[in-house]
């Protein structure tokens, strides 16, 4: 019988291990894992074809499959240091009769755990229930794990991302930063602020009229960023931001948690000014320019106005 169908949402994987690995391998019997990572796509999308499950892919670097049964409300996790809960059943690609293991993550830092788990607890808000299907590479690689032998594209079946917890540094830092950010505004004359529970502020200077994005719904927007510190210059040329310019077919999901969250408070034709904390925006790892300059500090607080010119399914 087959599997109901489900929409499929992709996410945006850069398999830079993979695909940087040497073309000239050692021994003739290893196989080169770009090669791997074709023919494990290549199952898992004949699999799911041949079940009725229909796959949205948007870049030719999505690699992960996943179906949401049912989508959460909360943040997914922060930072490779959060310790994250999951359950899951775990199968081969096709699946056989029965699970190689019914398990359980039971607050294990994220940073430990395969990629494909790795990637998706940070886009997946928790509470959510997915299924998973993952590349072998993503997975347990060459060397498998107990049962599963080595270059198997693997189901995780009902992942349900049950909690995901910042460390205590974290927490400590988000303190501070809420703090800053409520001094700095208290020093305007602004009516309009409005204070998250999750930490960030924002103002709707402009309010639009058309569709309000969820977590996965494409957004289009515009956006420049300012340092809390220096409000009067906009940061440029930030790689993982495209600032500036038109953002397309980008979903909530795919930056940083403060605009996970802002961008779903606005409908389209919006213009918005957030106020993030560096846990929610670029945290430790701050973020650089095309040159590899430092554009945005460890641990700062930023402005991020916004527009969005367009909302879609």
């Amino acid at each position: 019988m087959k599997r109901s169908v489900h929409r499929f949402f992709g996410i945006a994987l850069v398999a830079a291990t993979l695909l940087g690995a040497g073309s000239c391998l050692d021994t003739p019997d290893v196989v080169d894992p770009r090669i791997q990572l074709q023919k494990d796509i290549a199952t898992i999308d004949n699999y799911m074809l041949s079940e009725g499950v229909y796959a949205y892919q948007e870049d030719e670097y999505y690699k992960i499959r996943f179906v949401i049964k049912k989508l959460g409300t909360k943040l997914p996790a922060r930072s490779a240091a959060t310790k994250i809960s999951a359950d899951y059943k775990l199968f081969s690609i096709p699946p056989g009769t029965a699970p190689y293991e019914q398990g359980n993550i039971t607050s294990t830092v994220l940073g430990g755990l395969i990629e494909g788990w790795r990637t998706m607890a940070m886009k997946l808000p928790v509470g959510t229930i997915a299924d998973l299907y993952i590349p072998s590479g993503f997975a347990y690689g060459t060397a498998g794990k107990n049962a599963i032998p080595g270059n198997m594209p693997l189901l995780f079946e009902d992942f349900e991302l049950k909690s995901a917890e910042i460390s205590s540094a974290e927490v400590t830092q988000f303190k501070s930063d809420t703090t800053a950010i409520r001094t700095y505004l208290t020093g305007k004359d602004y009516t309009d602020v409005v204070y998250d529970s999750t930490g960030i502020a924002y103002r709707i200077t402009t309010p639009g009229s058309g569709p309000q994005p969820g977590w996965f719904h494409k957004v289009t927007f515009k956006a420049q960023y300012k340092l809390l510190t220096d409000d009067t210059r906009a940061v440029t040329e930030v790689l993982d931001l495209k600032p500036q310019e038109n953002i397309t077919d980008s979903r909530p999901v795919d930056y940083i948690q403060g605009l996970m969250i802002g961008l779903q408070q606005l409908r389209e034709g919006s213009k918005a000014t957030f106020y993030i904390p560096s846990g929610l925006g670029f945290g430790i790892q701050g973020a650089t320019n095309s040159s590899g300059t430092t554009v945005i500090p460890a641990n700062a607080n930023i402005i991020v106005d916004i527009e969005v010119i367009s909302v879609s399914q």
